[in-house]
């Protein structure tokens, strides 16, 4: 009997964890809990891929060197704090529909994604000037919300140099570990001239037991005991469940010059996938998109019934309407020398 090798799907299953392994390590330094570095790592890794940062193992061994290492910066607990002190003041001013549709958040929802920008954005404060010497500053100040769509830096100095606004407006997205797309409003590419990605590396329980090691959930708890609703067991079953929040991983996926795009659609690549729910997927492009330039790029245009055939951008967007402008993560530029680019530019 002739002997099979592994099939894909077993040898996938081994590079992925060969990857974790290489990964794991540096997220441990600052975080303790073991189930939350191997979900971190499996999240940053399948994102950085899909996001096609990097296509193969010998590219990964390069992107993690290269690129993920020199361009990760971690969060304390006072900065995430920062984030959030400024994500509450702000927040009430902000639409709370999502880019899009007309649905309504929930004005806690919009605090906790406001304050994954303001993350974004103290942690490339913190990168700059901890490898570069440069300083920068954000405007906080409440306004209209379109005085916040050019720049999430207000100022900017040299180590001793005195503050002033920068040459270049630059705007800080922010998504999770997992993400592969910096997603801004269309209006957005009017008003920026480049834009920064940032991947948090934030758990679905990292905000409760920012509340909890607060000191938050106990004061509730003991509430709950006067009212009758919780007991002493409950208390300490709840409190042992919730896990305590930790330094906050952040990895700057690089920088994107729009003066540099041909816009509306700089590049696109998409594909049809699916048997019997055949549709189309793009899962990779620069610029700004709406259903009409979408439909209308060659890449889909030229797939035979695609008139016909619902267009998804993966897997942020299913038969999206209006106006986005879309980077995959893999587009953005890296290294020193971009980083240094962006410093003289500002």
């Amino acid at each position: 009997m002739i002997k099979k090798g592994p099939t894909k799907k077993e040898l996938a299953e081994v590079e992925l964890a060969r990857r974790i392994g290489i990964m794991s390590p540096v997220l441990a330094e600052n975080i303790s809990d073991l189930n939350t570095v191997q979900q971190l790592a499996v999240e940053l890794i399948r994102g950085s891929e899909n996001g096609l940062e990097f296509t193969d193992a010998p590219s990964f061994d390069a992107w993690f060197e290269d690129r993920f290492k020199p361009q990760l910066v971690w969060l304390t607990k006072e900065d995430y704090e920062r984030a959030l002190l400024r994500a509450l003041w702000l927040a009430r001013t902000f639409s709370a529909t999502d880019y899009g549709s007309s649905r309504q958040r929930d004005m806690a929802q919009v605090w906790t994604d406001t304050a994954r920008g303001f993350a974004g954005e103290i942690a490339l404060s913190k990168f700059l000037q901890s490898r570069h010497g440069v300083e920068t500053r954000a405007d906080v100040t409440r306004g209209d919300t379109d005085n916040y769509l050019p720049t999430d830096v207000a100022n900017v100095r040299s180590s001793g140099g005195e503050w002033r606004p920068p040459n270049l407006t630059l705007s800080v997205k922010a998504t999770k570990f997992n993400g592969r797309w910096l997603d801004a409003p269309g209006a957005q590419i009017n008003h920026s001239d480049g834009f920064v990605l940032a991947k948090l590396g934030i758990t679905r329980e990292h905000f409760l037991g920012f509340l909890r090691d607060g000191g938050f959930i106990e004061l509730m708890l003991r509430h709950g005991k006067a009212l009758g609703e919780v007991s002493d067991v409950d208390e300490k079953t709840l409190m042992s469940e919730i896990p305590s929040s930790h330094p906050i991983p952040v990895y700057l996926c690089g920088w994107l010059d729009k003066r540099q795009l041909t816009l509306p659609v700089h590049m696109m690549n998409a594909k049809v996938i699916g048997k019997k729910n055949i549709r189309i997927v793009v899962r990779q492009g620069v610029g700004v998109f709406t259903p009409d330039v979408v439909r209308q790029h060659p890449s889909i245009s030229a797939i035979p019934g695609s008139i016909n055939l619902r267009v998804d951008i993966e897997p942020i967007v299913e038969s999206f309407t209006g106006q986005k402008f879309l980077a995959h993560s893999g587009a953005f530029k890296f290294g020193d020398k971009a980083w240094k680019d962006l410093i003289r530019q500002l």
